[in-house]
């Protein structure tokens, strides 16, 4: 297991454990830490109340590692917790100067005029979407990872933690329900999902290569062995044998490695755990945009977080993108990626 994911894990371990009324002390850079959990969360990870936290699964440890089943015990606690924290920041700097250019330097516009109206200070929501995953073959892969939308672009902004800031505070009457941004949120995850798996997938086709072979070496030999003995005697019978057994052994092969196949295919679960809602300031940067004859505007924002514009959201793929392309009536972003696959009167 990676720094970076035994880093992940133990951050997200503490995290619960703390919001479920634990106390933890893991000082930093040490191999373990101690945690002191209420009676009822202490029976649902089946620990004991004074409980160990490691790396290294043992006995009167809970051991936050993807190899133990340090995951499939606090599905307990995230069930029944309530799923959703709504949290605010009460100031943030914002930018003062003109963001005419820093708008050019940051993006490209392929094929319309862009033209900054003005910016001004505004407050935007942004969701945290938190993924379980799972993918299972011959072997198990799991993960635990997040991707934050911007509720109004819905483009994913790569945010720092922001539970570790110490800048957000709890927000107990937030401004009516949710803007709907799973269906984007889960859209990101899935790509996340098959960048960070790719080592597990490469080394399962491996296997499957490797275990394939085997078996066309294995079922070659024995036709290599029929044809031999073949070769010694002629007869019509012989011949009739010879080919029975090759059209048998065919049909084995097949079907050892169909059975192969099905046994190293990959089935995936993305399963989200937790929303973490966080009211923040940002600047609004309003936009003109003119795409032949269609005109549009467009809002653009700048984080305070990064010090930087976000990008904006592709309408065909969701993916963020500095490199737009605008469709022709709707005078909608698309990425260069998804614009030449596409009729653009078509994108919505």
């Amino acid at each position: 297991m990676s720094q970076d994911v035994r880093n992940r894990l133990r951050t997200f371990g503490e995290s619960l454990l703390e919001r479920h009324g634990g106390l933890v002390d893991w000082p930093e850079g040490a191999e373990e830490g101690a945690a002191l959990l209420p009676p009822e969360v202490a029976a649902v990870l089946r620990t004991p109340e004074d409980v160990t936290l490691s790396h290294r699964p043992g006995e009167h440890r809970l051991g936050l590692d993807l190899a133990s089943d340090f995951l499939d015990r606090v599905e307990g606690l995230l069930t029944a917790s309530m799923r959703v924290g709504t949290f605010c920041v009460p100031e943030a700097y914002l930018k003062q100067s003109p963001m005419d250019e820093p708008v050019a330097r940051a993006f490209t516009w392929h094929n319309a005029r862009v033209k900054v109206l003005g910016s001004c200070p505004t407050r935007v929501e942004y969701h945290t979407w938190y993924f379980l995953t799972c993918l299972q073959s011959d072997d198990r892969w799991e993960d635990v990872y997040s991707v934050t939308i911007n509720s109004q672009s819905h483009a994913e902004v790569n945010l720092p933690d922001l539970m570790s800031t110490g800048e957000i505070r709890p927000d107990p009457r937030p401004g009516g329900p949710p803007q709907d941004t799973y269906s984007q949120a889960a859209r990101c995850a899935h790509r996340r999902l098959m960048e960070r798996s790719k080592t597990f997938v490469a080394r399962l086709e491996s296997r499957l290569e490797r275990d394939q072979n085997r078996l066309r070496t294995y079922y070659n030999a024995l036709l290599r062995e029929t044809k031999i003995k073949l070769s010694r005697s002629k007869t019509d019978e012989d011949l009739k044998k010879y080919h029975d057994r090759r059209r048998a052994v065919s049909l084995e092969l097949k079907r050892k490695l169909l059975e192969l196949n099905e046994r190293y295919a990959i089935r995936a679960e993305l399963a989200p755990i937790a929303l973490l809602r966080v009211n923040i300031p940002a600047l609004a940067i309003e936009c003109d945009v003119l795409r032949r004859q269609a005109r549009r505007r467009h809002t653009l924002y700048w984080n305070p977080f990064l010090r930087a514009l976000e990008p904006m959201c592709c309408r065909a793929c969701g993916a963020g993108t500095f490199s737009i392309v605008f469709t022709d009536v709707q005078v909608e972003p698309v990425c260069t990626v998804c614009a030449p696959r596409r009729n653009q009167e078509g994108v919505h």
